[in-house]
């Protein structure tokens, strides 16, 4: 699976975007232009979510 960027992309997209961005997603239909900025979009999300937990963390043991 490594070497197969789309099956990848796939993956991050199904795990990190939420059910409303991906209405109207069809990977049948879409041009890779767009299958990347759904790419993007999931790894930015992902970032996000990294940080909020990377946050938590440092506020769990400032508090101490």
């Amino acid at each position: 699976m490594k070497g197969n960027f789309v099956e990848t992309g796939l993956l991050e997209i199904h795990r990190f975007l939420p059910p409303a961005l991906l209405e109207g997603f069809n990977i049948e239909e879409i041009g890779l232009d767009e299958f990347l900025r759904y790419v993007a979009k999931a790894r930015y999300i992902q970032e996000l979510e990294e940080r909020i937990v990377a946050q938590a963390i440092a506020d769990v043991f400032a508090s101490d």
